[in-house]
């Protein structure tokens, strides 16, 4: 650092879970990367001092979910050689710096790969043979493999062996580029975990023991070759790690089991319930938990904190558990990044005056649109929808951090930052920000489009934050320190829309060479019916074989020989039935969702509505929603006032009277001839209106024909 001035600033990366919407977090450390590099070139061909001296390095990266597979692998692609790249599609050029980071999230985790050779998430590979003990990644390496003779269980609804593959692949490099001088010699990692095992502890009373049972566990690895800063952490250097790995080895065989429990420790935390297969993970005891710090003031500097484990627990070697979602308990491991940043652990809080901060926490999180409480009366009383609604309401819970709150909001405070999506077109914020938000964060495996669309936004929106947000006022140190040929005025940071007369402030990362180009916004991608057609064959495909095989390994006895016969391959296709039901609830669900977001094609609406598209979009998605046959204008209004402010009764009615008279159209609206209990209307699409016999029986009262409508019901 000979040739730089003294001024440091630290940077810690959060990264939230975001299911296929990763796919965002990784562009924007995709143009952080590439404005760092770009910078660092023009001050090494710098001969006139023109160029700021100080330096912004990264010294943790904390993730949960996508966001821990994204650190994980953006740490390997820190390392990798490979040149930056271009796909072009549709006319339009998709660019990325870190070639695995973006083949690990756009290239390759798709539902339908359109190609039978190539595995995708609707494969059957997972269903039929246990691949090799060098090829599995469903534990780390001192986990105990299954027997050659045990079963092999449904462990997903998707096939996971996907995720293995790309693993796999990220932790194969061949050519190993030179450290980087902006990033940390010692890079910690923090990966969440949920454990679900548990770890036992017991707290001491004067009168009495009290006992818990923790289930928020993490994975903390310590990386060197990526970076050549050298940085501290009084936190994070005295804390456990489960491994201190060298990226320099990693083309090494004989440190592939290390880098494969890496790899197994970032799927674990992304294993979401029921979807991704869960991973086993074993930790070494009592070494792993006994002297672990956790990132809280109030017990950051203890040392001698240790759960109580049960002899025979303690004596088990490995102790291993079952892993899944981080996400599930600490979505947004923020704390973990703020912690490592801190000059001392006990510290309340690390340096945040704006005008003196030397470090600060970036957290990236994919999802911008507000997640609407439950509608009045909602949950019902019954057993079934309190249940349903319990284990949401406990994440939702463990997600919120009231001692943030009054951080975020203070405008002097200059220690945490936010990358969220962001999409404007024509000067308007759109809606929707990011492709990948339908299906609650699945949909970007939809289309290679989606993922493509969103790393490209996500590369668009860091550029945007670098040279907005992301600034210091003219009196910090650093702004101060520079050399007095800087052009201080080709460095001021552009005010925000939000506070367009605010004080000058100068950019913490310049932007130079290629990193100076303008982001493009990518075109709002779409899909095509006979996509959504081909998805569904998949969907069904997969179907057949994961619902037998369910019901063969959890159900018994005559419930299990009944099940099985209604799923029997002459059986399945007849009307009714659960196969039937199934794959139509989620055709309907997929298509409200491609439809509300405008993702798919021939669902175009007039431009004489008389009302915002979206809103528009809002109404027909409704109808489609597959948890009613009909519905009436209360019930629309009530889903859909979450999501608009102008959709009020009378508005609704206008739209659903004007698309009674599209004809030839998807979004055609059939009004019913029978009305609810209340004489209330009743919609739904032409699509979906019953057929003749139904509707006879409908009207004649036979209760097995009777729709499910909104309240007040039929």
């Amino acid at each position: 650092m000979d040739e730089l001035s003294k001024q440091e600033f630290q940077i810690g990366l959060t990264m939230s879970g975001a299911i296929s919407a990763g796919a965002y977090t990784a562009g924007v450390l995709d143009f952080l990367i590439e404005a760092l590099e770009a910078w660092e070139k023009a001050r090494e061909g710098d001969q006139s001092g023109a160029v700021p001296n100080h330096r912004v390095g990264i010294k943790v990266m904390s993730g949960a979910s996508a966001g821990a597979i994204t650190a994980a692998i953006g740490a390997i692609a820190l390392v990798d050689n490979a040149k930056p790249g271009v796909f072009t599609q549709g006319g339009f050029s998709y660019r990325y710096t870190l070639p695995k980071l973006y083949d690990a999230w756009v290239v390759k985790p798709t539902l339908d790969a359109a190609d039978p050779k190539i595995q995708d998430f609707l494969s059957l590979e997972d269903l039929d043979i246990r691949p090799p003990e060098a090829q599995d990644f469903s534990r780390t390496s001192r986990t105990p493999f299954p027997a050659k003779n045990d079963p092999l269980p449904v462990v997903s609804l998707l096939n996971a062996r996907l995720l293995d593959e790309i693993a796999a692949d990220a932790i194969s490099v061949g050519d190993v580029r030179a450290p980087r001088p902006y990033v940390s010699a010692t890079l910690h990692i923090y990966l969440t975990l949920s454990n679900l095992r548990g770890v036992p502890w017991r707290l001491r009373f004067d009168g009495g023991d009290y006992h818990m049972i923790s289930h928020g566990d993490r994975a903390h690895f310590v990386l060197t070759g990526a970076g050549g800063w050298r940085t501290s952490s009084d936190f994070a250097d005295s804390d456990t790690r489960r491994a201190e790995l060298d990226l320099a080895t990693i083309p090494n065989p004989a440190t592939r089991d290390s880098w494969k429990d890496y790899a197994v420790c970032a799927l674990g935390s992304s294993a979401f319930p029921v979807g991704l297969a869960p991973r086993l993970i074993d930790a070494p005891l009592p070494q792993d938990y006994e002297g672990r710090r956790y990132p809280n003031n109030d017990i950051a500097g203890l040392e001698n904190l240790a759960p109580q484990w049960p002899p025979a627990v303690e004596s088990e070697s490995p102790f291993w558990f079952t892993c899944a979602d981080g996400g599930i308990i600490d979505n947004d491991p923020f704390e973990y990044a703020r912690f490592t940043l801190k000059k001392k652990a006990t510290d309340e809080r690390i340096l945040f005056d704006l005008h003196e901060a030397d470090r600060a926490v970036v957290m990236i999180s994919p999802f911008p649109e507000p997640k609407p409480i439950r509608n009045e009366g909602e949950p019902a009383m019954d057993i079934v929808s309190l249940f349903r609604s319990l284990m949401p309401s406990l994440i939702d819970q463990a997600r919120f951090k009231p001692g943030e709150l009054a951080l975020a909001v203070d405008p002097d405070h200059g220690s945490r930052y936010l990358i969220g999506p962001r999409r404007v077109v024509d000067g308007k914020p759109q809606r929707y920000g990011i492709a990948s938000g339908l299906l609650g964060g699945f949909g970007g495996f939809v289309a290679r489009a989606f993922r493509d669309h969103d790393y490209q936004l996500g590369r668009r929106n860091c550029q945007k934050f670098l040279l907005t947000a992301f600034a210091v006022p003219a009196d910090h140190p650093i702004v101060t320190s520079w050399p007095p040929q800087v052009d201080k005025q080709a460095l001021e940071a552009l005010p925000e829309e939000s506070d367009p007369a605010g004080s000058a402030s100068y950019c913490l990362v310049p932007l130079y060479g290629s990193a100076k180009e303008t982001v493009e916004l990518p075109p709002w991608p779409r899909i095509t019916q006979a996509d959504l057609d081909r998805l569904m064959e998949r969907i069904g495909a997969r179907f057949d074989r994961v619902a037998p095989l369910l019901v063969q390994q959890n159900v018994r006895g005559v419930l299990g020989l009944l099940l099985g016969f209604v799923l029997m391959p002459g059986i399945r296709s007849a009307p009714g039935l659960i196969r039937d039901k199934t794959l139509s609830f989620a055709r309907l669900a997929i298509l409200a969702d491609l439809v509300r977001r405008d993702q798919i094609t021939g669902w175009e609406l007039p431009s004489d509505l008389g009302v915002d598209a979206d809103d528009a979009r809002l109404v027909i998605a409704e109808l489609l929603d597959p948890a009613f046959d009909e519905r009436n204008v209360e019930g629309i209004r009530r889903a859909t006032a979450p999501m608009s402010q102008t959709l009020d009764a009378k508005t609704i009615e206008r739209i659903l009277e004007r698309l009674k008279e599209a004809r030839d159209k998807p979004y055609r609206v059939w009004e019913a001839p029978w009305r609810d209990r209340n004489g209330g209307r009743l919609f739904t699409l032409a699509s979906r209106k019953p057929d003749l016999v139904s509707r006879a029986l409908i009207q004649l009262g036979v209760g097995f024909f009777k729709p499910t409508v909104d309240p007040p019901g039929v």
